[in-house]
């Protein structure tokens, strides 16, 4: 930089010493011509001359600014280095952050993955194995933001509140949803994929009621009411209300110590099991 200024100024004392030379010649050549050169040519060639210098000047000064500019930013060149190996030496940026970032997507990506498995080994299709997987993952994320929004609600015992508890309650466990959403053979296969209950256990028995008279015992498993598949104690209960009064429902059970199924028929109504 104070090479530069100084080739300017260098360069400036040259221009005017230049330029008195101009002036000396001009009047040297005047005293010994002073025939051929009259005064406003003198003048002319002068002003001339000085027009020349002054521009040649304010060109030096503009590179001068020009490289100004460019050699400033380059003091501030170890303060940036600095910020930058801050910035590297942040944990987001460490490579072993990286690394740990890296292992846990991996790990998520391995865990769908095997879910997907189960549930096509259970007897779904990729794709439809791969829908399931997707809306039990929405639902984990529904089941969140229900949560949030009723930890912040002001009046818990708001109408709002009471179905956002139910909600919460229901989105917590994918299977009550899935009992819902999928017809009862795809429940069943997704059931077996994840290791649910697939039939309700009878617990007990009330002596003398129907159950009991038709033959079931503790350890017995009610497979279908009514023609409905039953998974547990709350599907027995539903299919028991909906069945018409005085009618005989068909009951579909398998022994215990049995593999294979038999059918009986009982009178529609509570029948004095416990699961």
């Amino acid at each position: 930089m104070l090479v530069v200024i100084g080739t300017a100024m260098a360069f400036f004392r040259e221009s005017d010493v230049q330029t008195n030379g101009l002036k000396e010649s001009s009047s040297l050549f005047a005293a010994e011509n002073p025939s051929q050169s009259s005064l406003e040519a003198r003048l002319a060639s002068v002003e001339n001359t000085l027009d020349q210098t002054l521009k040649i000047q304010g060109q030096l000064l503009e590179l001068v600014s020009e490289l100004s500019a460019k050699v400033a930013p380059e003091s501030e060149a170890p303060q940036t280095r600095r910020a930058n190996m801050s910035m590297a030496q942040s944990p987001a940026a460490t490579p072993q952050a990286y690394g740990n970032r890296q292992r846990t997507e991996n790990r998520f990506s391995r865990q769908r993955g095997n879910q997907v498995k189960r549930l096509i080994d259970a007897g779904f299709t990729p794709e439809r194995a791969a829908l399931i997987i997707d809306r039990q993952e929405r639902l984990q994320y529904e089941q969140m933001q229900y949560s949030y929004e009723y930890h912040h609600m002001k009046d818990k015992r708001s109408e709002r509140a009471a179905a956002l508890q139910q909600k919460i309650q229901a989105y917590s466990n994918p299977r009550r949803v899935f009992e819902q959403e999928l017809n009862p053979a795809e429940f069943e296969q997704y059931l077996n994929a994840f290791g649910g209950r697939t039939e309700m256990e009878i617990g007990s028995i009330i002596e003398s009621a129907p159950a009991f008279d038709a033959g079931l015992r503790a350890g017995d498993k009610i497979i279908r009411y009514n023609n409905q598949r039953v998974f547990h104690m709350g599907d027995l209960r539903t299919q028991v209300y909906q069945a018409k009064p005085g009618s005989s429902v068909e009951v579909e059970i398998q022994r215990q110590g049995s593999s294979s199924t038999e059918t009986i028929y009982l009178p529609a109504g509570p029948l004095g099991i416990r699961g």
